[in-house]
Parts: C-alpha cells; structure tokens; sequence
C-alpha cells in the first residue's frame, strides 16, 4: 500500500479508533480500570512454553502433545490479574510480574519459579508492591529490573520507580536499590552492556548504571543520562550494537546513539551526525521496533507498518494491516514449495496476525485467529504459537498458515 493511501487511511481515522486510544491508553493509566489480560507472548525453554494468561496466572505448555501442565501453574488458586510482560530466564529460574486493580488501589507482583516444578523460590509470594507493572522485565547476570507506576502507600514518593531485584533464592534482601523516575513508566526496561534504559509517560528516557550492582548507595547518582522525546514513552525500547529504538504518543521513532551520549548530552535533540534520527508515522507507537539486516520495522497504532533504513532513516515501504498493533511483529521463514522468504507475523488488535513481506510490505497471507491478539507470536518448530485476548493458544503451520491446535489457557481444555 503507497504512502499515498496511508495518509488517507489517517485521515479517515474513525471516532471508535479514537477510543481504542483512549481506551489502550487508559488500561494502563486510569487507576478505576481492570488491568487486561492476554498481552503476555509465549517463551520457549527446554521444550515448553511457558505464558502469562488471561487471569494472570503463569502457566506451561507441552508443544509435543499439545497440552497444559496441570502440575505446574503459578499462583495454583485465582491469578494475579493481569501480565504484560514476557517471561524471563535466569539459570534454572524463571521470572515474571502481574498486577490488578480495585478502584484506586493496585496489588502487583513480581515473582520467581523453579522452571522443574514451577515452585516459588522466594517462599509463598514473591516481592508484593502496591503499584502497577506493565512492560519488559530486564536482565543482567543474576539481577532483574523492572518500572512501576507510584506506590500506593508512598504518599510522598515518587510517581515511578526503577527497581533492581536480586534473582537469588537465598538472597537475604530481594531489593538491591530503586531510583525514582519523574512518571509513570510502562516501557519497561532493557538492559546493553552496563546500561539499563526505561522510559516513562513524561516523555523521559533514562539511561541508568548497572555495573557494580550490589553498591546501594546514591543509586540516584546512576543516572548517566537522559533523553526527552516529544511524546510520553509507552511502549518497549529496543537496544542494539550501542543504539536505541523505540516509539512515543506524539507519532515519533526515534533512533539514539547511547554509546555517545552522556551528562552533557542535549537532552532533547537528536543528533544526526552521531547517526540518531526521528521518523514521524503520523499515529502513536506503542509497539517495540525490531531490526534485521539493516532495516528497522516500525508498527503503529493505526496497523500501519514502516520499514526504514537503519543507517539515516529513510522510508523503505510502507503497507498497513487491519486492525491495530499494540505488541512487536515475529520475523520468520516463510516457505512456499522449493522458495523460502522472510516475512513479518504481525498480531492485529482487531483480529488474526498477518503475514507481511519484508522486501515490500507486501500482504502474503494471513494466520486466522478469529479474534484480537496483543501478544507477540512466537515461531518454534515450524509452527506459529498465538496468545488470543479470548484466552487460547493457537498454534499454526508456518508453512501454510493452517490451524494446528488451540487450547484454552486457564482450563487446559481443547479448543481445536
């Protein structure tokens, strides 16, 4: 689809588009809305998938036969709500977070399990906070980061914070340090190198140290620097070879050289001769960029998708999907008798994920889900695995886009 027609699509952006925004938006930013769930993908470790479900609860999934471990599920009774974040791996551990609401007052968890048996590592409940958690969970060596929201029972403190929890089952504090953050931060945190990076909803993108990570003292002196997009920073960063990219609310990618920044960086502008560039998609970015092979896929609010060169920011091609994209598209092989090409899996807000053509944005086909997903897919052992907001996973052929099974995720009952 041309550019052309791109910009009449937004145009014709209609008022129950409009309201979606709102509405995306207010998920994670009005405190007197349930948190929703379905938004966590699927991760694949030692032959299982392990997903945060509808309820927030996390569970296992058996690809082999095709089934849910009834054995293994955290926490065993209701869930914890709502998980936005993709689970993490740490040795033989693995970690997570979830929170729910009830009118003003928010409960979150963020917890750890034994990847054997799915038991707790830090005893019945893992680190409790009066705060939301949406976005990626961080890691480096034994440590993970995470952005909150306030705490709830800080009536003078911060509106977030970044937190570094030890990932040890015998550590004697599950809290290293925190720092406050001038916002809410629903991005999430990535870490390259010995720099974490989060944003937050003022538009702020911190850049913070990790290395000597067990010193807790003048963890506000962490902070190496800072960066102030022209929007609030919803959505996930993406870092890469010293570079940053990530989307915000006022329609802008922004590409930032890290490795060059520092205190006395020019907090608000983008410098093209270090390589950074800002690309205007005309609609919010919540999505987190994904790169390969020197392009940059960029999707937006309005199932507008962007390929653009990696190097100055350019426009490749542009095409759309129906639909919104609220999660990061899969790259996978795609093969057709003797051919094989690279496509785009992209998960629609209104409903399938869809099959998009790298070297043109061109539509190749379309995985049927029959219903929205905000979760990014995950391609293991030639098949499509698809948390649905009805609460399944599907799982289709890559080779022909077909339905191969679907089980429900909080019952374990067959949904073929």
């Amino acid at each position: 689809m041309s550019k052309q027609n791109l910009s009449g699509n937004r145009k014709r952006l209609t008022f129950s588009l409009t309201l979606f925004l709102v509405m995306i938006a207010a998920v994670a930013c009005v405190n007197d809305l349930t948190p929703e769930g379905g938004w966590s993908g699927p991760v694949e470790e030692g032959g299982y998938l392990f997903i945060g479900n509808h309820d927030g609860s996390l569970v296992r999934f058996n690809p082999e036969s095709g089934n849910l471990d009834s054995n293994w599920r955290y926490p065993d009774g209701d869930g914890l709500g709502a998980m936005y974040s993709k689970s993490v791996i740490i040795g033989e551990n693995i970690y997570n977070v979830g929170y729910t609401c009830s009118g003003d007052n928010c409960r979150a968890e963020v917890f750890g399990l034994n990847l054997a048996d799915g038991s707790p590592i830090w005893g019945q409940n893992g680190l409790e906070l009066n705060t939301k958690l949406v976005g990626s969970i961080g890691v480096s060596g034994e440590t993970i980061f995470i952005g909150t929201t306030g705490i709830g029972e800080e009536e003078d403190g911060a509106d977030g914070y970044f937190y570094a929890i030890d990932s040890a089952t015998d550590a004697s504090s599950i809290v290293k340090w925190r720092i406050a953050l001038d916002s809410n931060s629903f991005s999430g945190v990535v870490v390259d190198g010995s720099t974490a990076y989060i944003g937050t909803m003022e538009g702020t993108l911190y850049a913070i140290d990790i290395s000597n990570i067990d010193d807790s003292a003048n963890s506000e002196d962490r902070i190496k620097w800072t960066f102030h997009a022209e929007g609030a920073i919803a959505g996930p960063i993406h870092a890469e070879n010293g570079n940053l990219y990530f989307g915000d609310l006022a329609s802008n990618v922004y590409k930032l050289n890290a490795s060059s920044r520092s205190g006395s960086s020019q907090i608000s502008e983008v410098n093209s001769s270090n390589g950074e560039w800002i690309f205007d998609v005309g609609v919010w970015v919540w999505a987190a960029p994904i790169i390969e092979n020197g392009v940059v896929y960029v999707s937006a609010l309005d199932g507008s998708i962007f390929a653009l060169d990696e190097a100055t920011g350019s426009e490749n091609w542009s095409s759309s999907i129906e639909g919104q994209i609220v999660s990061s598209p899969t790259l996978f092989d795609r093969q057709r008798g003797d051919t094989r090409e690279r496509a785009l899996a992209v998960p629609s807000g209104k409903e399938n994920v869809w099959v998009i053509s790298v070297i043109d944005g061109r539509e190749l086909g379309v995985f049927v889900t029959g219903g929205p997903v905000k979760a990014t897919p995950l391609v293991y052992n030639e098949n499509l695995y698809v948390h649905t907001m009805s609460g399944d996973l599907k799982w289709f052929s890559v080779a022909d886009t077909t339905q191969r099974g679907c089980v429900e995720l909080n019952g374990g009952g067959r949904c073929d």
